[in-house]
């Protein structure tokens, strides 16, 4: 009894020691995982990316490069013959007065004839009323199938990279009306073909006028300024000068 006694009382303690050294281990482990996973979400906010939204801007002065003008020129008579004849005429004296002021044969287009018709009108009989009637008979408007007009028109429409000449040309080409010519002049329209490459140089220069101002603000904070992290353009806006 003594022998098996003290066995117990040796072995009991040694098995109570192991259980706590493994007990002290884990609970270490665990502390550690801890404390880096506070030093890791401490370190992660201070680190956090901060960013700055600013807007940049550039304005730059063109002329454009390309006039486009166009004039109406209008014939009207009874036969077709006749009148695509006047109007051919009419076409002529156009040409050749752009021709005598300065405009290239090659900036000179002339589209299709457009040909309207007006038929004649006219009323029917009115039936024979009865004696006695109290109602009258409005007379009744028809149109015939026959060609009463003929009215035909063409364009003639002028692309010139002379931006100075051709508005002065399209004011005066009205002189032709004192000749028979029968025309209306629009308008110019002005137009500039290299919009593409303007967009790059502006986008360029908007790019540093945003990137100088970041600076600035983040300079009178005591901060300094990191890499850029996105751009974005926005829309490209001509008006008129003075406007």
């Amino acid at each position: 009894m003594t022998d098996a006694r003290d066995q117990e009382r040796t072995t009991l303690p040694g098995k109570i020691i192991v259980t706590l050294k493994a007990g002290g281990v884990l609970f270490a482990i665990a502390n550690v995982i801890c404390v880096a996973l506070i030093v890791w979400g401490y370190t992660s906010v201070k680190k956090e990316v901060k960013t700055l939204q600013v807007t940049g801007s550039a304005r730059k002065a063109i002329t454009s490069d390309l006039v486009t003008g166009s004039a109406t020129t209008t014939v009207k008579d009874p036969d077709l013959v006749r009148a695509y004849q006047l109007l051919q005429a009419s076409s002529t004296k156009i040409r050749a007065y752009l021709v005598a002021h300065g405009i290239p044969e090659s900036d000179i287009k002339l589209s299709a004839v457009n040909t309207n018709r007006r038929y004649d009108q006219k009323y029917l009989p009115l039936p024979t009323q009865p004696s006695g009637g109290d109602r009258a008979i409005q007379p009744v408007l028809i149109t015939t199938d026959r060609v009463a007009m003929y009215t035909l028109s063409q364009e003639i429409s002028v692309e010139s990279q002379d931006v100075h000449r051709l508005p002065g040309v399209a004011r005066s080409i009205t002189e032709l009306i004192k000749d028979g010519v029968e025309i209306d002049s629009g308008e110019c329209r002005y137009v500039y073909t290299k919009l593409a490459d303007l967009k790059i140089d502006m986008l360029a220069d908007a790019t540093r006028d945003a990137t100088a101002r970041a600076g600035q603000i983040v300079n009178n904070a005591n901060g300094s300024l990191g890499k850029l992290v996105e751009a974005r353009m926005g829309v490209m806006q001509i008006n008129a000068k003075n406007v």
